[in-house]
């Protein structure tokens, strides 16, 4: 009868340490993003990735041809061309989506 009650409690500590540890890990702080001002570290990176490449005319372009591509397969392979069709769509508006949730670009 002392195990069976012993294995019990050690069973509901371990789930309660782990229920613990992921409340813990869910709390944090929200940071929102904000890009560097020109002349700081990082800044020429992240103009020609983000500024250059993601909302310029590389990104649209993009884009454009993975909307096509998703659009070509969504006929033959329909667990191919939706989720294409979203990333093309997520690529093209990426500045409104990040702006959205609370980050400014």
């Amino acid at each position: 009868m002392m195990t069976l009650t012993r294995n019990r409690a050690l069973a509901l500590a371990d789930h309660g340490t782990t229920a613990l540890v992921a409340l813990l890990a869910m709390t944090g702080i929200a940071h929102a993003f904000s890009a560097p001002a020109a002349g700081d570290l990082g800044y020429d990176i992240y103009d020609i990735v983000v500024n250059q490449g993601v909302k310029g005319p590389l990104g649209f372009v993009g884009g454009v041809a993975a909307f096509l591509f998703g659009v070509s397969r969504l006929f033959s392979n329909i667990m191919i061309g939706i989720p294409t069709i979203v990333a093309a769509v997520c690529l093209i508006k990426a500045d409104s989506i990040l702006q959205s949730f609370g980050m400014t670009i």
